[in-house]
């Protein structure tokens, strides 16, 4: 009887289980400095030089309302990701500036990284810039709705 229950006991176990792809978990740092689980989504966006211009890869993101980007240095050189505040809606630019989510700080190794939370954000396209020694380079991320 004890082995049915801890069978079924499993079962349940992994039917209660994430959706989540395992790339898109967060990683022990994430998981212990932000408290997120299996269950929160984290797109990771590299930040780097490529010959004489700066870029993100991948530069465009589609993601839902809840989710976290990740931005990260790709290089030992300096990079500055923010958010094109005059090309926002309104609603988004006023959400960013609320949430105090507009620009990074520098990302100066591979190692330094900026997470952006997108709980509450309104759906829509959030442009931005990334800044350093180069040209600068561009990206957008789009909240979409659920089940759009």
């Amino acid at each position: 009887m004890r082995a049915v229950l801890a069978i079924a006991a499993i079962v349940a176990a992994a039917a209660c289980g994430t959706d989540v792809p395992p790339e898109l978990q967060p990683d022990s740092i994430l998981r212990v400095s932000l408290g997120l689980s299996d269950r929160d989504v984290v797109h990771r966006v590299r930040v780097l030089a490529r010959g004489t211009a700066e870029v993100a890869v991948p530069a465009q993101l589609s993601v839902s309302p809840g989710a976290w980007v990740q931005f990260q240095g790709g290089d030992a050189r300096g990079h500055v990701v923010r958010f094109d505040t005059l090309t926002l809606a309104d609603t988004a630019r006023a959400w960013l500036r609320a949430t105090q989510q507009t620009a990074s700080p520098p990302l100066l190794t591979s190692a330094s990284r900026w997470v952006v939370s997108f709980e509450d954000a309104p759906v829509g396209l959030y442009p931005f810039e990334v800044v350093g020694t180069g040209e600068t380079g561009e990206g957008w991320v789009d909240v979409v709705a659920e089940g759009r």
